[in-house]
């Protein structure tokens, strides 16, 4: 209990004892948007680049390495319309082919993450 009352009175006199800039960091704190955006970056052999950034149903690329960035999940699929081997993509960042498990997408998808949870 005394450790509680230390922590919420500490809570308070922080901003205080920073000034008013600090007071005001805390209340105005950015909220993470609702809606997901973000690109999903296909790259080939050939250096050739595509960006997603919907469900895609029909799509033919060899991918090298895709990179993932956003606050989205993708699925990816080995054929058309969703179906075939899927790879889902819940991290940010760069993931190979070998990675993946194969090189031809055929289709993407954007879901929900916390479906993927």
């Amino acid at each position: 209990m005394r450790i509680y009352l230390l922590l919420c009175f500490s809570a308070l006199l922080l901003p205080h004892c920073l000034g008013g800039d600090a007071l005001k960091l805390i209340m105005e704190a950015p909220e993470w948007e609702e809606e997901c955006g973000g690109p999903l970056t296909l790259y080939d052999n050939g250096g050739t680049k595509t960006v997603v950034t919907k469900d895609e149903n029909e799509m033919k690329v060899r991918v090298d390495k895709v990179k993932f960035e956003g606050n989205c999940c993708f699925t990816l699929h080995s054929l058309k319309r969703g179906r075939g081997r899927t790879y889902y993509l819940l991290r940010r960042g760069e993931h190979s082919a070998e990675e993946i498990g194969w090189s031809r997408v055929r289709s993407v998808r954007r879901v929900e993450c916390d479906i993927l949870a």
